[in-house]
């Protein structure tokens, strides 16, 4: 089952849950108890984003009168000149999605919040103790919506479709039986699949609008136009791949805090006092047994808005003296002229410990590799997360298109997805663009008796090959090749393709 606010945090702010006025630090309002009051006016959340304040989120009224998200605080009021802006706080929005999520317990013990404003419940079994789907469907939804909380539910028999239905379906409470998982899904958008923005927009501007257009095409050819996230999330909402749904403990992310009466300015005392944090930080974490992934840091000044910046670690750790060196070094490209007036550390992703164990066959160097996790942990965060990226191969059988490049923080440890197979083996090296070469041949199956590369003339003694390589109508101009393994007269194996469409040979890469 999957639990959908669509406008958690104005529905948040405008009180009309009594249970978490004082979470959310509301002191005022109407308070009855119902979010759909008729008087109140449309609400927008905003953030500064540089020297413009942006709409991050905006209610059903808001919305209505053509409020959208991204629009600058001034093009909205345009719009809509009764706006109420309030500044949105991720932290008393998370606060509130974890208070849901502990009374959603009452239909499941497992239960998995996604930020910022969805619950998956695993109810396997649970149903019977409500007289069916149906009845603990309608008592969620009843029971959130008595909150005074937007709210749409779905049920369905993988967590691809629940969260689709959910986010997208027509009706507050949507169903979709056994056997009929399909039925339901045909007509919402592929964006409800949970893939990517930019995929999504490629299949909009390819006139594929809904799922069911998405299931008329051939999945082979998905991966090369779309990429493998697509096929992955299709499989998933479809139940051909299994997704599971982890039980979350609830609590509170460590954290730790310290305010100032007057203003601070002094670097070197901001300093102390974040290593003091730190130490303190890491004392909760040894006590729970928890290794740092991600901390967040929060600095509030006088009379400018606060300064948030995140340190990401490329694995779990608990050496809070490297993470230390790594907050102090970001810490130095913050202005503090403005005078802190208080400085929050929080654990925002944390890991059980899990220790090394000692390898008996192949030993391994721990220091080695504690000592690489440490200078890609400051590479990434003094060069940002764009600027370490790690190459992984895609499932495309045409060179040009057989890797990309991610994110060091996007991936596990660094590893990156298996090659597929081919029928010939790839190269080592791959030119950046193919480079025309001159092949002479006396033989009648015009394969290379010579080759001029570079201007030197190289001597064929073995050839093997083809391996033909073509491409398919969405990228444009066919391509159309021969590749063929060749080992030189010098010892040397090249990889050379003849092009099929004007005949020419190029030289693409070398084997080691």
């Amino acid at each position: 089952m999957c639990v959908y606010w669509p406008y958690l945090a104005t529905d948040c702010l405008r009180g009309v849950n009594q249970d978490h006025r004082r979470c959310v630090g509301v002191t005022n309002g109407s308070g009855g108890g119902s979010g759909t009051d008729a008087a109140a006016p449309p609400m927008v959340l905003t953030r500064r984003s540089g020297s413009v304040v942006v709409v991050v989120q905006a209610d059903a009224r808001a919305r209505g009168r053509g409020v959208r998200i991204g629009l600058t605080l001034a093009q909205a009021r345009a719009r809509v000149p009764d706006l109420v802006a309030q500044a949105d706080d991720p932290q008393r929005n998370r606060a509130l999605l974890y208070d849901l999520a502990r009374a959603a317990l009452c239909y499941s013990p497992v239960v998995q919040p996604f930020e910022p404003d969805k619950l998956l419940l695993d109810i396997t079994g649970c149903q019977r103790l409500f007289g069916g789907e149906a009845n603990i469907g309608r008592r969620a939804l009843a029971g959130f919506r008595a909150r005074g909380l937007h709210t749409r539910v779905a049920i369905a028999d993988t967590v691809g479709a629940a969260w689709a239905l959910a986010t997208a379906g027509a009706e507050p409470l949507e169903i979709a039986p056994v056997g009929q998982t399909v039925t339901k899904l045909a007509p919402l958008p592929p964006a409800a699949l949970r893939i990517e923005d930019g995929v999504a927009a490629q299949l909009d501007a390819l006139g594929i609008r809904t799922i069911g257009d998405l299931l008329m095409l051939p999945r082979s050819v998905l991966p090369a136009r779309f990429g493998a996230g697509l096929v992955r999330r299709l499989q998933q909402a479809l139940g051909d791949i299994p997704e599971e749904i982890s039980a979350c403990g609830f609590g509170q992310p460590p954290a730790v805090d310290v305010g100032f009466e007057v203003p601070v300015r002094d670097r070197v005392a901001v300093g102390r006092i974040l290593a003091r944090l730190l130490a303190d930080l890491y004392r909760q974490l040894e006590e729970r047994v928890l290794a740092l992934v991600r901390l967040d840091c929060v600095l509030t000044f006088e009379d400018v808005a606060p300064c948030v910046f995140e340190v990401a670690l490329s694995r779990a750790t608990q050496s809070w003296e490297h993470v230390s060196t790594l907050v102090q070094r970001r810490l130095e490209m913050v202005d503090l002229a403005a005078g802190l007036l208080g400085l929050r550390l929080i654990a925002a992703r944390v890991e059980r410990f899990r220790g090394g164990q000692i390898e008996l066959f192949e030993p391994v160097d721990p220091a080695g590799e504690e000592d690489f996790g440490r200078l890609l942990d400051r590479l990434c965060n003094r060069l940002g997360p764009d600027g370490v990226v790690v190459a992984e191969l895609v499932p495309d059988y045409q060179p040009e298109f057989a890797f990309r490049y991610r994110r060091f923080a996007e991936t596990v440890g660094g590893r990156v997805a298996p090659a597929i197979p081919v029928a010939l083996p790839r190269p080592a090296r791959l030119l950046p663009r193919p480079l025309l070469i001159r092949v002479s041949s006396s033989r009648v199956d015009g394969l290379p008796v010579t080759m001029t590369v570079r201007g030197r003339e190289v001597q064929v003694v073995r050839v093997w090959g083809p391996e033909r390589i073509e491409t398919g109508w969405w990228r444009g101009p066919d391509v159309r090749r021969d590749y063929y393994r060749v080992l030189t007269g010098s010892g040397g194996r090249l990889w050379v393709f003849c092009d099929r469409t004007d005949g020419r040979w190029y030289w693409h890469g070398t084997f080691a």
